[in-house]
């Protein structure tokens, strides 16, 4: 079984861009969504060797949308990883502003 550090930092901000993306997660569109984020532009036969793999791992579904265009959706055990990590990050904020408030 994936769990959610056991993909690549890039995988895992694939399945947040797929769910933030808000009409067809396409490709090029996940490209766009990321690009904003990241430094340098991503390399098209990265990402979509990178969505190849989170289909392998069932993270992901691809449908075609169009005879050239693929779209991406979160499967249940994708928004499953996606959801606990929320819970987490959550959780270290709540954290965080327990102990600045202890603090000051």
């Amino acid at each position: 079984m994936t769990t959610y550090h056991d993909l690549t930092g890039f995988q895992r901000d694939l399945l947040e861009a797929i769910a933030a993306v808000e009409d067809d997660p396409y490709g090029l569109a996940l490209k766009d969504y990321l690009d904003e984020r990241y430094a340098e532009p991503i390399n098209h036969s990265r990402l979509y060797q990178n969505l190849d793999q989170l289909v392998d791992q069932n993270l992901i579904n691809r449908d075609e949308l169009d005879a050239r265009t693929n779209v991406y959706t979160l499967t249940d055990a994708g928004r499953h990883k996606l959801q606990c990590h929320a819970e987490t990050l959550a959780g270290l904020c709540d954290h965080l502003r327990l102990t600045r408030g202890a603090q000051q």
